[in-house]
């Protein structure tokens, strides 16, 4: 099953101080190749795990990505304009480029969609239906408070 990564799995997946890390490290292990990564994701988890964990880490990461450990997505012209079109919609929610990526491309190949920022996936929706999430409030819960 083909997943949509946001930012926040694939910090906690890198950073063991996350109180997501045993939960994102596992889901991120599962899916390996079928993990969807949009480009604008990778370049937040970049600056971010580079500031939280370390270059090194950082550079790993990369270097897994390089040898294609996940499947990058880079934008088209009509991915980058359905983004803009989500976060302007949702302005009052300063979804900011790499969120909106994320629904754009969830929306456009009718995939679910890994992350953590449950606040900015519930409170939007796709064209049609909602977003599939694979884990959901209670399970991220329940990961988290052990």
């Amino acid at each position: 099953m083909r997943v949509v990564a946001d930012t926040g799995p694939l910090v906690a997946a890198a950073n063991r101080r996350e109180r997501a890390h045993v939960l994102a490290a596992a889901l991120v292990i599962e899916l390996g190749r079928d993990l969807v990564i949009p480009e604008p994701v990778l370049v937040e988890v970049d600056q971010l795990v580079r500031r939280r964990v370390g270059p090194a880490v950082a550079r790993g990461l990369l270097a897994s990505v390089a040898a294609r450990a996940f499947d990058v997505r880079f934008s088209s012209p009509g991915l980058l304009r359905r983004a803009v079109e989500i976060d302007a919609q949702y302005a009052d929610l300063d979804l900011g480029y790499a969120d909106a990526t994320v629904m754009a491309l969830a929306e456009r190949e009718d995939l679910p969609i890994l992350t953590f920022d449950f606040e900015h996936f519930r409170a939007t929706r796709p064209e049609r239906g909602f977003w599939q999430l694979l884990v959901d409030e209670r399970q991220y819960a329940e990961a988290t408070t052990r």
